[in-house]
């Protein structure tokens, strides 16, 4: 446990108190850096003692997991805003531990959706590799838990050809937009790290063509986008109606997870 926690004056953000008049944050124990609040909603649900620090353009949730002072913060979609995040944390909150986590497309065809990968090492396309020394949590349940080599791009990757072909050029398991990011910036800071995230789509699956136009950076639905698509095809809201079902899973399934690995963290 870090030195201070927020017990006694913390406040749950959704009851409407200022987050202005919070004190300063005190060092946590674990930063957490998602991309999309849906990633991470079931987890939130997890933290007691909840605080808001709300800051120019992202938020940070402080609370208590599984023993622990976790800060968790919500920052866009792609590498740079993971970064950024994870920049935030520790300049901010002095985390001994980062956790990227969130959802992946799944590279390696045995992997199945809401199955769960915990990085042993991790590349992008500029060349850079971070191995991380793993291990599954012995709470994990069942055994859809286990390490793999993630990949981190720079767009969606929507269809079974791609993953395919970046299956076979780099030898990954899984895919993502954000861990390279963080992993670089916990390497500069020799601040330890650790990336979970869960699969949403497996590698033989298309994804809709419209899920690319219809996400912004920050990892929300466009709704006019949304529309336009459901009004030029409209079997497409049975499609987002299943991603929104998947996704929903895959995020209670991440939870349960995190909060696992979050206990055992020294």
């Amino acid at each position: 446990m870090s030195s201070g926690t927020s017990a006694g004056a913390a406040t749950n953000p959704e009851d409407g108190a200022s987050a202005a008049s919070a004190p300063a944050p005190v060092p946590v124990d674990i930063g957490i850096v998602a991309a999309m609040s849906i990633e991470v909603g079931f987890l939130m649900d997890r933290m007691k003692r909840v605080r808001k620090y709300a800051g120019p353009k992202h938020s940070v949730i402080e609370g208590e997991c599984e023993g622990k002072v976790v800060a968790l913060i919500v920052a866009g979609m792609g590498r740079e805003a993971a970064r950024r995040g994870a920049q935030l944390l520790i300049d901010g909150h002095r985390p001994r531990w980062i956790l990227s986590a969130g959802f992946a497309g799944a590279l390696d065809p045995e992997l199945r959706r809401n199955d769960i990968v915990m990085a042993s090492e991790v590349l992008d396309l500029d060349g850079q590799k971070f191995a991380i020394d793993v291990g599954v949590p012995q709470s994990a349940p069942g055994p859809r838990v286990r390490s793999g080599r993630l990949l981190t791009v720079d767009a969606i990757v929507r269809t079974a050809a791609e993953k395919a072909e970046l299956r076979e050029r780099f030898g990954a398991d899984l895919v993502d937009m954000e861990t390279s990011g963080v992993a670089s910036l916990c390497s500069e800071r020799s601040v330890r790290f650790l990336s979970i995230r869960v699969i949403s789509d497996e590698a033989g699956i298309d994804l809709p063509a419209e899920v690319v136009s219809l996400m912004t950076r920050s990892g929300s639905y466009q709704v006019g986008a949304a529309l336009r698509a459901i009004w030029k095809r409209p079997s497409s809201l049975k499609d987002f109606w299943a991603l929104h079902e998947h996704a929903q899973e895959a995020a209670d399934r991440l939870a349960t997870i995190t909060a696992g690995a979050i206990a055992e963290l020294p």
